[in-house]
């Protein structure tokens, strides 16, 4: 009777097949501290990861609306230390449109016209604080920059949109707006010889039909 030659050559080398099974049972193992760095690291990475993705989220819901008003006084994103604080006047409307009101306020300072009218045009926005005073400017409204060319004294005063969108219309209203305006820039910079009023970026025929934007300002003009 034959015996197969693989149970020959266990029957000879009984050994041989424990040391085979042996390895296969064997796996590598890491040395336990790395393998202990390796699950903080992964832990640190998953930690950094959603920070990342919080942050963005904040910052990507952060409305217009939610500037602060030491951020209010910024060219194009530019802005500069506060070196002190400005008495401003500030000129309002009274609620029965018969005249104006005169509204002094403080407002930080950049000791650079452009960063300080952006800092008075905010306050001017935000609305009245004296009784009997109503807003000039609609609602939303926001200053968005500011150019001054000091060769010729002009400047170049960018408002949002709601400037134009959400005004009432009427002729009396324009004016009121335009007078709050150029009388607040006349009085607070004397400087400013001629201010063209721009929206959202761009120039804008009429303030909402009725008085025309197309053309520079003379401020002294509105006192």
């Amino acid at each position: 009777m034959m015996v197969p030659r693989d149970r020959q050559e266990s029957s000879q080398n009984p050994g041989s097949s424990q040391r085979q099974s042996d390895r296969r049972r064997r796996r590598p193992r890491l040395p336990e501290g790395r393998s202990r760095f390796g699950r903080v690291m992964v832990v640190w990475i998953a930690a950094l990861a959603i920070l990342i993705g919080a942050i963005y989220l904040l910052l990507r819901d952060r409305g217009p609306g939610d500037v602060a008003d030491d951020e209010l006084a910024m060219v194009e994103g530019e802005a500069s230390e506060v070196a002190g604080e400005r008495a401003i006047v500030l000129v309002f409307p009274n609620w029965d449109a018969t005249g104006y009101i005169l509204e002094q306020r403080q407002v930080p300072s950049r000791q650079r016209l452009e960063l300080d009218l952006l800092a008075v045009m905010g306050a001017l926005c935000a609305g009245p604080r004296t009784s009997g005073a109503v807003a000039a400017l609609p609602s939303g409204t926001r200053p968005l920059a500011a150019f001054y060319n000091e060769s010729d004294g002009s400047v170049v005063l960018d408002f949002s949109r709601e400037l134009v969108i959400n005004h009432p219309g009427g002729s009396a209203a324009e004016s009121g707006t335009l007078t709050a305006i150029l009388r607040t820039v006349a009085l607070n910079f004397p400087e400013v010889l001629e201010c063209q009023l721009l929206v959202d970026g761009a120039q804008s025929e009429t303030l909402a039909g009725h008085l025309s934007l197309d053309r520079p300002f003379v401020p002294r003009r509105w006192l």
